[in-house]
């Protein structure tokens, strides 16, 4: 097959979270004929964030994860900000400008203990039941929700399921599910850093059921031989996101994959970088604790 490739380009992948420190990640992309490179992270790069359209500061390569610059200082909620990135031999690369959001989601939380899970019956679990206000419901936005269970020896990011008399369990057009990569974790048996992967419910406002209805999710506290690991709490991310990234997660999931799927043409990639690809978004998020 002859496929048109255009040369190497810059790929950043970043969320700008309110209160939070920066944190890019920049790769590259490589010719889709002949062999996959075995690394296309980019760690000779020069990261420039603007703020409000002037330079802001320049970011530092973390030194321990490939392709990953950091900074200590921390993203201003309503303020916009965009990435400028540049690499010997690659094209310069910038996002478009993002606004990180004002406002937090009112939402109240309900975690209803040992209940009759409708997915994998064998392990214990919970009901987490969100209810949002009639403001959230009013306001043209995007909302992200992550659940948390919190471990004696790790924490890992709940894999929920939606009740199957709830809104997220139907097909609908204004919410989806995402993919986020957790910070690397070092694995003692492969001798390298692993990137895990959580679940996260992303929805627009259209979608919110009015004050008195939540949104219902099951989510598993049980882990190791048995089960016999309780989750010692657990946790709700909400937050208001880009559309942006709400819209690359809808794609993303309709993706076709499989050996069945070979001779369908791919979905196209939502990018928001200019001379490059990748996505660079913002949010507004808060946590809330599930006694």
């Amino acid at each position: 097959m002859k496929i048109p490739y255009s040369g190497d380009k810059l790929v950043l992948w970043g969320k700008l979270q309110a209160n939070s420190p920066v944190r890019i990640q920049v790769t590259k992309t490589f010719n889709p004929v002949g062999k996959i490179p075995a690394d296309v992270t980019v760690n000779n790069a020069t990261v420039v964030l603007y703020k409000n359209g002037k330079a802001y500061l320049t970011l530092l390569h973390s030194g321990k994860e490939a392709g990953f610059y950091t900074s200590d200082s921390l993203i201003q909620a309503g303020a916009a900000y965009f990435v400028q990135v540049s690499a010997p031999s690659l094209p310069t690369a910038e996002s478009a400008p993002v606004t990180v959001p004002l406002e937090l989601p009112g939402m109240t939380a309900i975690r209803t203990r040992d209940v009759v899970g409708q997915m994998n019956h064998q392990t214990p679990q919970d009901l987490i039941s969100l209810y949002f206000t009639k403001e959230d419901a009013l306001m043209d936005r995007h909302f992200s929700i992550k659940l948390t269970s919190y471990y004696a020896n790790d924490t890992i990011s709940s894999y929920p399921y939606a009740s199957a008399d709830n809104i997220p369990a139907s097909e609908e057009d204004c919410h989806t599910w995402g993919i986020e990569v957790e910070k690397p974790k070092y694995n003692n048996i492969v001798k390298a850093y692993i990137y895990p992967q959580s679940r996260v419910f992303l929805m627009s406002n259209q979608c919110l059921p009015a004050p008195a209805i939540p949104l219902k999710f099951y989510v598993e506290i049980g882990s190791g031989y048995n089960y016999t690991n309780r989750a010692l709490k657990v946790t709700a991310r909400v937050g208001v996101i880009s559309k942006d990234f709400f819209e690359h997660s809808k794609i993303e999931s309709k993706q076709p994959e499989g050996v069945d799927h070979l001779v369908l043409p791919p979905q196209k990639a939502l990018t928001n970088v200019k001379n490059g690809y990748g996505l660079i978004f913002a949010s507004n998020e808060k946590t809330i604790d599930l006694p």
